[in-house]
């Protein structure tokens, strides 16, 4: 009895480091095809939103921000949407600490619209798609970290939206983020990217 529960705990052993090592893989993979993306010149950056400490951008925001700015000052874009609701650990919306940031940075304010409703990628970009319809800007560039940009463009597909993508550099310190969007990703994919069926 005891050989088999300790044959029964070795495999549990084995098969937990692999799944582990795929969830890994895999979102390496999704970073890589998140830097792998190229923006195409367009009307609106849509800046997706991230945790923000009253109005200090986390460090995956930052590097979103930072991002766009950079299209910006190189003409890919002519204007932002900035995407984020206020999350319940959050004192400020997401939106509102990326449109201070990008002031502070040089852009006129009149150039940052503010969608700050949404509390996951659909919503993002959905609520941006219906700001894009009202503003009449016809296409975007996606800006969001690295290894979420795969799943956030397809979003953008099967919207409709003509976008193209920018993926922020992610850290070392955002693996768990990265590894939550590898299951969000997979979920997305096996319903057929026709819903919102995650919430992230």
């Amino acid at each position: 009895m005891l050989v088999w529960i300790s044959f029964a705990l070795f495999a549990l052993v084995i098969a937990l480091c692999g799944t582990s090592i795929f969830i890994e893989r895999f979102a390496q993979h999704l970073r890589r095809e998140g830097l792998r993306e190229r923006p195409v010149p367009s009307d609106v950056g849509i800046v997706l939103g991230a945790y923000t400490d009253g109005y200090r951008p986390s460090k995956p925001l930052l590097s979103r921000l930072r991002a766009a700015l950079h299209l910006y000052r190189h003409g890919y874009i002519r204007a932002f949407i900035v995407s984020g609701g206020r999350g319940d650990d959050e004192t400020v919306s997401e939106s509102s600490s990326m449109k201070r940031f990008l002031i502070m940075n040089g852009v006129p304010p009149q150039l940052i619209h503010e969608e700050r409703w949404s509390s996951n990628t659909w919503e993002n970009l959905k609520n941006s798609q219906a700001l894009m319809e009202r503003l009449r800007y016809r296409s975007a560039v996606i800006v969001t970290s690295d290894y979420h940009l795969p799943r956030a463009l397809a979003v953008a597909r099967t919207l409709g939206i003509e976008a193209s993508g920018c993926g922020a550099p992610s850290s070392r310190q955002e693996f768990r983020a990265a590894t939550r969007e590898v299951f969000a990703h997979i979920q997305y994919t096996l319903r057929g990217r026709e819903a919102p069926f995650w919430n992230s």
